[in-house]
């Protein structure tokens, strides 16, 4: 697990961007569920303006990111070790921030389920 983290190959970048893709996702879906309680609000401004379009919302979050991350993928296959070296460690900080939303988000469905 240590090597996969710290090993900044592009076969391993790729992976991460899959994984941090699928973050994105479930954030969304997460997200759409928690504002059906009526007890939490949407907490980034960019996406308040399209909450209200639960299509619209899901469009954005699926599309946007995977145009996104195909580009950068693209861009940072002629990447040098350095950039690469960085690049991992921009990616293992948006896991880190995914990784802790999700898991509130998962915190505060079981409070929901559980609770009703």
């Amino acid at each position: 697990m240590k090597s996969f983290i710290t090993n900044s190959n592009l076969s391993n970048i790729k992976i991460k961007f899959f994984i941090l893709y699928f973050l994105n996702f479930t954030d969304i879906i997460f997200t759409i569920f928690l504002l059906n309680t009526g007890y939490f609000i949407e907490g980034n401004p960019f996406m308040q303006q399209f909450i209200g379009n639960t299509l619209l919302s899901l469009g954005i979050k699926i599309i946007v990111p995977a145009l996104l991350l195909i580009l950068i993928y693209y861009r940072i296959q002629s990447a040098t070790f350095t950039q690469l070296k960085k690049s991992n460690r921009l990616i293992l900080i948006g896991l880190s921030i995914y990784t802790l939303v999700n898991l509130s988000h998962i915190f505060w469905l079981s409070f929901f389920v559980l609770k009703y």
